[in-house]
């Protein structure tokens, strides 16, 4: 009786293996376009598994390729019978009409099909779902519109909406969206995700927003269109009209200036800071009474700041009005932690912008006191203070902040911040061997920003040590860095002149030549900085400062020497030569920036 079993068992597994070599022969032979050889096989196969989908598949389409529709035709309506339960196979028959030429009669077939699978929604979006299979996205839709008129909306938005999306019928989507946020504002933020297609296409925004507009004309106090109608103002860049319409919406809700604020941010993040200004100051407008009145201090200070010091040689008169208005705010409300953002740029400015390194330390101690300051933000004073103690020669305490912030986000970006900082500060004063080793291990750091520095001092070290026993030319170059970090510009020049003379020929010349151009920069001597760096990209052009030369180049052509054409000569030439610069992304923006504006 075992044995009558095994022989069983065994003959079984032999006939199931022959069926799997037969099914692997008949698709080779279909992928071969070999497909008279791939029917008679897949004829066989479908007898014996007439319920397999593969198989059918298959077969369906050999029978199309070999152009006979009469044959398909049967194998369709044979296999509906046999598997009524798949509705979306409903749809095959109708295929198959089309692709033998008969166009009139598989329209008549759809829309009888559609008409006729209606009794749930669970049959409808089968159907359309079939339809969607085979690549008929119109009548997919039909199938759709038929489940809303019975069933309502809910039931098929999403479906509806991601056929619109693959079909990338911008217009229906648009109006599909806007007719389904004014049924349903709860949709909005939905909605909204999926218009990425409408946005991708500068008409379909147009569209969606001259249709959105229209609608909002009938309905003035729709929150949600309005909404829509600044999203279609943002994807446009059309920050002006935007904030019309936000202020409004912000007056519908009494919001108390929220909605602004928000706004306000995300035009700073896209650099339109004329309307980031208009905005803030929106916010502070509404009172100090005003639960977001601090805020919108702090938006208004932090946006003329990034503005303000956006361009290479700041306007000084701009700094001082800055500095007086931050200083009438901290007057005024106090030093707490809702002001500290502010503290911390009028810090700033004191370091970078008015050589008052002193003051600034005195209000970052302060700051520092502060309860209820977050973790992060206590990190980011820490390496202000850091920087500052450095400016002020104060190696030691320098050392200690930036470690006391590497100790505690060892893993985030502050904290590889911090170990730069601190390889820098061995750099600068000689200890070039323990700089390396923590500059090597931050090449790999998460901030592309860390890493490229990182990368580019370890190059500087290794590239100018070992040239001798004693690196003193390294050395002196590092002390001489390091002086004009301190902002020692007279003694930084002297010393500088004399590299050239003290090690001729030097592996070092082009980061002389380079540092004597930060010199003329931090001297406003803007004509001859832009002549050594044409110097620089010109005589060590696969050299490492190369590509920063060149940007700082094209910075004071466009901002100070107002030479725009030459500006976009070296953005060009950084995008096409240096294309692994760091410097490659903020050339592409200003490059395309300025040709759109040509």
């Amino acid at each position: 009786m075992r044995i009558f079993l095994y022989l069983i068992l065994l003959f079984c597994g032999f006939w199931s293996s022959s069926q799997t070599i037969d099914e692997r022969l008949a698709i080779q032979f279909y992928e071969s376009n070999e497909f008279e050889k791939a029917e008679s096989l897949f004829k066989k196969l479908y007898k014996q598994r007439s319920r397999s989908a593969l198989v059918y598949e298959y077969y369906l389409n050999t029978l199309i390729a070999l152009k006979k529709g009469k044959d398909a035709e049967r194998l369709v309506e044979t296999h509906l019978k046999k598997t009524p339960e798949n509705i979306g196979l409903r749809v095959d028959l109708g295929m198959v009409y089309d692709r033998f030429n008969k166009s009139e009669k598989a329209e008549n077939y759809f829309n009888k099909t559609i008409k006729s699978t209606s009794s749930s929604i669970y049959e409808i979006k089968s159907l359309a779902n079939g339809f969607r299979r085979r690549g008929y996205l119109d009548e997919a839709i039909k199938a759709y519109d038929v489940g809303i008129k019975k069933y309502g909306t809910s039931a098929f938005y999403i479906d509806l909406i991601y056929t619109y999306r693959i079909g990338l019928k911008t217009k229906e989507l648009a109006n599909f969206s806007i007719h389904l946020i004014t049924e349903d504002p709860e949709k909005y933020s939905y909605v909204v995700q999926n218009l990425d297609v409408v946005f991708d296409d500068s008409l379909g925004t147009s569209y969606l927003q001259n249709k959105t507009l229209s609608y909002l004309q009938k309905k003035p106090n729709s929150v949600v269109l309005s909404l829509l109608y600044i999203e279609c103002c943002v994807q446009q860049k059309q920050f002006y009209l935007a904030l019309r319409q936000i202020i409004s919406v912000d007056r519908l809700e009494a919001a108390g200036g929220k909605r602004v604020l928000g706004f306000a941010h995300l035009c700073v993040q896209n650099k339109a800071f004329t309307v980031a200004e208009d905005a803030f100051s929106y916010v502070v407008s509404l009172g100090e009474s005003n639960r977001y009145y601090i805020d919108g201090q702090n938006g208004l200070i932090n946006t003329l700041y990034v503005q303000t010091t956006l361009d290479i040689n700041p306007n000084k008169e701009k700094i001082n009005e800055l500095t007086t208005k931050i200083q009438k705010f901290i007057d005024q409300e106090g030093v707490s932690y809702k002001t500290a953002q502010s503290i911390f740029r009028l810090a700033e400015i004191n370091v970078f912008y008015l050589d008052k390194t002193a003051v600034a330390v005195a209000l970052l101690l302060k700051l520092l006191k502060t309860p209820r300051l977050k973790g992060s933000f206590v990190a980011k004073t820490k390496l202000l203070i850091g920087d500052c103690y450095l400016m002020l020669n104060n190696i030691w305490d320098a050392r200690l902040m930036y470690g006391q912030v590497e100790k505690q986000f060892k893993e985030d970006a502050l904290g590889q911040e911090a170990r730069f900082k601190s390889a820098q500060l061995s750099y600068y004063i000689g200890d070039f061997d323990w700089a390396k080793n923590q500059l090597d291990i931050l090449k790999t750091a998460t901030t592309q920003l860390i890493s490229n520095n990182a990368l580019e001092l370890s190059l500087l070290i290794q590239d100018n040590t070992g040239l001798d026993s004693t690196d003193n030319a390294m050395k002196e170059y590092a002390s001489v860095e390091f002086l004009l970090y301190q902002n020692k510009i007279s003694k930084c020049k002297e010393t500088l002149n004399l590299l050239p003379f003290k090690y001729p020929n030097h592996s070092l010349n082009d980061e002389i030549l380079y540092l004597k151009a930060q010199v003329q920069e931090k001297l406003g001597n803007y004509v001859a900085a832009n002549q050594i760096y044409e110097s620089v990209y010109k005589n060590y052009s696969t050299d490492l400062l190369a590509d920063n030369a060149l940007y700082r180049s094209a910075m004071i052509n466009l901002q100070v020497l107002k030479n725009k054409a030459v500006a976009v000569q070296l953005f060009e030439k950084i995008i096409l030569e240096y294309s692994s610069s760091l410097y490659v992304s903020r050339a592409r923006d200003f490059y395309y920036q300025l040709k759109r504006g040509a």
